[in-house]
């Protein structure tokens, strides 16, 4: 052995650093860069349907990226997002009309928000802080209106029957959730990860039960309870008998919430449609007008004008803290608004 050999192992590359690679080292295409910023931001083990929701908004700013030939994130400043914005602010009305004569078709002032949202995630998770972030009231000069205006499509007949079309199609689980949702008010992932076990304890001793588990945001509180009654003890019999042997939710040991979205629930959306129910949200926000009116012992303003103004919104808080959101104002966007009142 030579004496050059002697003592010398394999010399390692040098490291790179991601700042001085394209897109941050993301990827070279800007569309897949994306992408990948979003899953290593949010971790791919979870936030599945929030990464995907982010990915297909992105792609509206990617277009407008590639249309401006910006091909790479780093050279993206704080005038580029707010062009963007002004380009969003455009298709408020009329949509955008390009050089070449392509046309982006309108959009609506929520979807806008969402799109310039994503934007501040997206250059977030791309450089790692807020240097970018724009606000979306003041980019579109416009607020959002989260207020809901037509009435709610989630009667308990119509659950059932979309919870049977459910059935027969072999979708058990899937017909659970439906059960858990317009029932009990829970989202879809607290349908699937909610510990039956529990609540079927509590509610045998104190005719009440917590929603704990699956809460978006780390909202879990003991402080939403909900009282039992005829059709929520259903749901929660019938989510009990139709989960995998040993479980105490849904989920069997080799599932994710990911697999189970994919396999069990997407299909029972057609399902929930041909019932007459649009949307899985459309029965919380059933679950949401059934709280109110039993409280105001009278229909909801969906309905008819608020009389009480002082009870509306003793009403509203209970509506908020049994979906667990905690505040008065996200409850117009379940049972209607205050401008209604007489």
């Amino acid at each position: 052995m030579s004496n050059k050999q002697v003592g010398k192992g394999r010399r390692s590359s040098p490291k790179k650093n991601p700042k001085r690679q394209k897109n941050y080292g993301k990827g070279e295409s800007l569309g897949y860069a994306a992408n990948v910023a979003l899953d290593d931001f949010y971790t791919r083990a979870s936030h599945f349907s929030t990464r995907a929701t982010h990915k297909q908004r992105a792609k509206a700013f990617v277009k407008y990226c590639k249309r401006q030939k910006m091909r790479d994130v780093r050279d993206i400043d704080k005038p580029f997002v707010l062009q963007f914005g002004a380009y969003v602010k455009t298709r408020l009305e009329v949509g955008y009309w390009w050089p070449d004569g392509s046309i982006d078709k309108p959009v609506s002032v929520a979807y806008a928000h969402n799109l310039i949202s994503t934007v501040n995630i997206l250059m977030r998770a791309f450089r790692g802080d807020d240097e970018l972030k724009v606000s979306a009231r003041e980019v579109l000069g416009v607020c959002r209106n989260s207020m809901r205006t037509r009435e709610i499509q989630a009667d308990i007949v119509d659950t059932q029957h979309a919870a049977n079309l459910a059935i027969a199609k072999g979708f058990e689980r899937g017909a659970a959730v439906m059960m858990l949702d317009r029932a009990w008010g829970m989202r879809v992932r607290e349908a699937i990860l909610q510990d039956l076990d529990r609540m079927k304890r509590e509610v045998l001793a104190t005719g009440e039960a917590a929603i704990l588990e699956g809460c978006k945001g780390g909202r879990k509180c003991r402080s939403r309870t909900i009282k039992v009654n005829e059709f929520r003890l259903e749901a929660l019999n019938y989510a009990i008998e139709v989960r995998p042997q040993g479980s105490r939710n849904l989920l069997s040991e080799t599932d994710t919430v990911k697999r189970f979205l994919l396999r069990e629930l997407n299909p029972c959306r057609p399902l929930l449609k041909s019932a007459g129910v649009p949307t899985f949200h459309e029965l919380r926000a059933g679950f949401a007008q059934d709280i109110y009116e039993e409280v105001m012992q009278g229909p909801s303003p969906l309905k008819q004008p608020i009389r009480d103004k002082v009870m509306d919104r003793v009403a509203r808080d209970e509506v908020a803290r049994q979906l667990g959101h905690n505040r008065r104002g996200v409850a117009g966007a379940y049972v209607g608004g205050v401008r209604n009142a007489a």
